[in-house]
């Protein structure tokens, strides 16, 4: 570790650390503790990191901005709406100006997106920038931010090697504490045919210490236009697991049907998303003392379009989630309205 790695570390530490709140009893971290906050669908979440593998020429970046922009512009990505406004920061750490220009204008047009921010000066280090990123975040909301590369944003010495690969995941966790932002780490397939969490190329430690892990495959490695999306980890929620084919148009991801002859599994239900955010309004409008019992919940959803079991589904989703629970025989909803 280098002497700026290290005095960047050790300011940011000097900024979290709290001796009194590190020794708890068990009782006293269950009272104490933040709902989860996702912040898109099951692969953003506040204070996380989700990390983006994908071959060389699939995309990571185009759907990065595309992602991104989206929910900046307060849109709904790929069917799945943000669950609270949305700022991004994009830390790329190998594009010049003219890279970024041209791509920002394929995947947005005209459209101009002034709470979308870029970060591309190729003289730093993401630990030598660490406390003025920190800064930044802080004083323009932001709530998203993705570092492209992680090979690139790191002084990285052996890419194999697991020690150096957990310091680096470290620096990113406390970031990712410090700013309360969901953080999406871009990293490249390995040249090895390997699946899951191991497709990421070099030291498994990143693809263990990351929260979320999504890979990006080319379907056809000529034509490259459809890629699947394969959620191979994700600490926060139980859902099967995700797979969605997406096509490429025009700087735009469009989720499409398996290609003939792909072999095809079920895509993830959105419904599910809709059906917790209604729960969460429903909640958020009753009183804030008296539990409302589930059969009142119900019949609530129904009115919204949602039968018994979409309603059962959502409380035990938002109940896993620490967003709501439930006490004297009813629910109560916990934490930032939305």
């Amino acid at each position: 570790m280098d002497e700026v790695e290290k005095q960047g570390k050790a300011e940011l530490q000097q900024e979290v650390l709290d001796k009194s709140k590190l020794y708890r009893p068990l009782w006293k971290v269950k009272k104490e503790a933040l709902p989860l906050e996702p912040l898109w669908g099951v692969f953003l979440f506040k204070k996380a990191i989700t990390s983006i593998v994908g071959d060389p020429g699939s995309g990571k970046t185009t759907m990065g901005y595309n992602l991104g922009g989206t929910l900046c512009l307060g849109k709904p990505y790929l069917d799945i709406p943000a669950d609270e406004p949305v700022n991004m920061l994009y830390m790329d750490f190998e594009s010049a100006d003219s890279l970024v220009s041209s791509r920002a204008s394929f995947v947005f047009g005209e459209t101009e997106i002034p709470n979308f921010y870029i970060y591309n000066s190729p003289d730093f280090y993401l630990s030598q920038v660490l406390k003025e990123t920190i800064d930044f975040c802080r004083e323009n909301k932001i709530n998203l931010l993705a570092i492209d590369n992680q090979t690139t944003a790191f002084a990285t010495r052996d890419e194999n090697d697991n020690a150096e690969a957990a310091r680096q995941m470290k620096l990113v966790r406390m970031l990712a504490n410090a700013i309360d932002s969901s953080i999406i780490l871009f990293h490249h397939t390995s040249k090895a045919n390997l699946s899951g969490t191991r497709k990421g190329s070099g030291a498994f430690a990143r693809a263990r210490l990351a929260d979320i892990c999504l890979n990006i495959n080319l379907v056809d490695e000529e034509k490259r236009d459809i890629v699947y999306l394969e959620m191979s980890k994700n600490r926060f929620d139980d859902e099967d697991k995700v797979l969605w084919y997406l096509k490429k148009e025009k700087g735009q991801f469009i989720r499409t049907e398996p290609p003939l002859g792909t072999f095809g599994e079920p895509q993830v239900n959105t419904m599910i998303y809709r059906a917790s955010a209604e729960v969460l309004s429903i909640l958020k409008n009753g009183s804030k003392e008296e539990p409302m019992k589930f059969q009142a919940i119900v019949a609530e959803m129904t009115k919204r379009g949602f039968n018994e079991s979409w309603a059962d589904h959502a409380v035990r989703k938002l109940k896993q989630q620490n967003r709501v629970c439930s006490p004297r025989f009813g629910f109560i909803a916990i934490g930032k309205s939305s």
